[in-house]
């Protein structure tokens, strides 16, 4: 009943004359609901995305560490390999590469 007065009231304002203006009631709790709306949504995404990432870091740490040793071994291997060992080297290595590859 209350918002049905209140929207009433907004109705009849609006053709009511500039010199009549005054706030209308219940403005500033509206205000604080919208951003409260907005608001709320963007902190939990925040909290997920900051979660994501510290359980994501490890895996990364580890996978690096990897990819650093597997270079190395490839590294030696090419080498002291003949051309075609390289060249089944390189083309695996684009394979990966296209596998990971962001899209």
């Amino acid at each position: 009943m209350n918002a049905q007065n209140q929207e009433s009231e907004l109705w009849r304002r609006k053709f009511e004359p500039v010199t009549d203006w005054r706030p209308a009631s219940g403005a500033s709790s509206s205000i604080g609901d919208s951003k409260s709306v907005f608001e709320d949504p963007l902190a939990q995404a925040q909290k997920a995305a900051v979660s994501l990432v510290k359980m994501l870091e490890p895996i990364a740490v580890e996978a690096r560490d990897k990819i650093k040793d597997v270079t190395s071994v490839l590294d030696d291997a090419v080498g002291k390999s003949s051309t075609e060992a390289r060249s089944f080297v390189a083309k695996t290595l684009e394979t990966m590469a296209e596998k990971i590859k962001p899209k």
